[in-house]
């Protein structure tokens, strides 16, 4: 399915917030779909967590975005949005 394609942003470069807000000056939408891990959300509450928590899980949902993609996203678009990640990272 052509909904969503991920990213997580590097160590050291710019947060999550002034990266999204980067290519929004460049008109590409960004979203974060999982702002909290699974288990953090309410309706998983209820489940067993191991112990110590899930550290991976939970830093991941701090550090990923998500750039647009669906099915008829042409070339030069992808380009465009290839370039603004790129300034963005640079």
């Amino acid at each position: 399915v052509w909904a969503q394609y991920t990213i997580r942003l590097p160590k050291g470069g710019p947060t999550r917030d002034a990266f999204a807000a980067a290519l929004k000056t460049q008109g590409i939408p960004t979203a974060i779909y999982y702002p909290k891990s699974m288990h953090q959300q309410t309706a998983y509450k209820q489940y067993p967590v191991a112990e110590g928590g899930l550290p991976v899980s939970e830093k991941l949902s701090e550090e990923v975005i998500s750039l647009p993609m669906h099915a008829y996203l042409d070339a030069p678009t992808q380009d465009r949005v290839i370039e603004a990640v790129r300034a963005a990272l640079a």
